[in-house]
This record gives structure tokens, sequence and C-alpha cells, in this order.
């Protein structure tokens, strides 16, 4: 069974995987705790080739209406289209080549960075500006069926936390804000892809996070019961 978190950054999708993965052995599972190959070295090094070609760097401008400085001009994008889908296309086969090896070994995989839905997410946001989300999420249906057939959705709501409440948690973890319009963009893009999902769960991630952890749990016993 694969659990995937789904949520902005900062929204508690990696502290909730840690707990839930500390309940689920109190009952007896095995679980691994994993994220997709995304953050990894392949897709950061293209994308750093990219900024090179372009002389860009990205700019984040936290709680910012403002339009956000693309990474590489929206045109060039064009015509790197087909490659950038293949190199997202084989990071995506490699993110699922890892879940299903795990899969092998652990009753109960956990994939706290959205897994297939956070390139879905990134690719829609970059490419929003050169096509319509119908034409993109045609081309790009074949991620969706790496997705494996037993998996729980889990996606933490963003939308009672208030702007300086995610900014106080990024100071707080050293890493950096995200754009603000990408936040809200990515929310959109991952309550609308997933509606289709049979088991998927939306919880506001403003809560308490005890409360937020038991509801989980109850949610995904629940689900593994019935599998």
């Amino acid at each position: 069974m694969l659990v995937i978190f789904l949520g902005p950054q900062g929204s508690g999708k990696t502290t909730q995987a840690v707990i839930l993965k500390r309940k689920l052995e109190n009952e007896g599972y095995r679980i691994a705790i994993t994220e997709s190959v995304h953050y990894t070295v392949f897709l950061r090094i293209w994308h750093k080739f990219l900024m090179f070609l372009t002389r860009r760097k990205i700019k984040y401008r936290f709680r910012s209406e403002k339009l956000i400085e693309e990474f590489v001009e929206p045109s060039f994008l064009a015509h790197m289209f087909k490659i950038d889908f293949i190199i997202n296309l084989i990071s995506a086969i490699i993110s699922a080549l890892k879940i299903f090896l795990l899969s092998l070994f652990y009753q109960v995989v956990i994939e706290h960075e959205g897994f297939i839905y956070n390139h879905l997410a990134y690719l829609f946001f970059i490419y929003r500006k050169l096509f319509t989300v119908k034409f993109l999420l045609k081309k790009y249906q074949v991620f969706l069926r790496l997705l494996p057939k037993k998996r729980i959705v889990v996606i933490l709501d963003t939308s009672n936390v208030k702007p300086i409440d995610l900014y106080k948690r990024y100071r707080k973890r050293g890493s950096l804000s995200e754009p603000w319009l990408y936040i809200k963009y990515q929310a959109i893009v991952y309550k609308t892809i997933s509606s289709v999902e049979k088991n998927r769960a939306i919880y506001d991630a403003s809560i308490d996070k005890h409360i937020l952890a038991n509801n989980i749990l109850s949610f995904v016993l629940q689900n593994l019961e019935l599998s």
C-alpha cells in the first residue's frame, strides 16, 4: 500500500508522514518512508543547465501576488518541451520503480513529497503560459499510469493557514520559501487532479498536529483493513 501526502511546502507533509510511520509501526506494520527523485540530483542538474543557458535565477517572493520571474523564458520552454517531457518522464519512472522495490519489502510505503502529483503540479505551473491545463493533462496522462493501484492520497489543505504562519515554518526549518502564487496554484492542482482518487481524504493543515495525525491514522488503518 502506498500513502501519498500532498500539500504545498510547509503544510506539514513530512511531519505527518513521520508521525504516521511511528503509529503504524506500533500497530505492527512494516513501514518505509521515502520521497520522489524529483528533489534529487537527476532533475536538479537539468534545471541548473536550463538556468545556465538562460543566465537566470529563481527569485522567491513569498506572499507576493506580483508576477513571478520564471527561471527560463516561456518561449525557450516551448522549444525544450519534448526534451523536458522525456527527462521528467524518466525521473517519474525512476520514482515509480523506487516505490515498487520498497513495496516488495514493506507493507506500507509513505511518500511525503507528492510523488507523481508533485511532478504534475510543477510542470503545469511552468507551462501555464504556453499550454492549457487540458492539453498538459493529456500529454502527461502517462505519469498517472505510473501510480500503483493500491494507494491512499492524503491532502493537507492550507486554506486556513495564514501566509505568515507558513513563512515561520520555512524560517524554522531553514528552507527557502516558495512564491505564494505557486503555493496556491499547487493546492488547486492537487485537489483537481486527485479528485478521481477513490481513497482520498482532505484535512485542514491548520489544526493541532496531534489531532491531525490521529485523523490520518484512522483513515489509513480503515483502508488497510479493506485492502
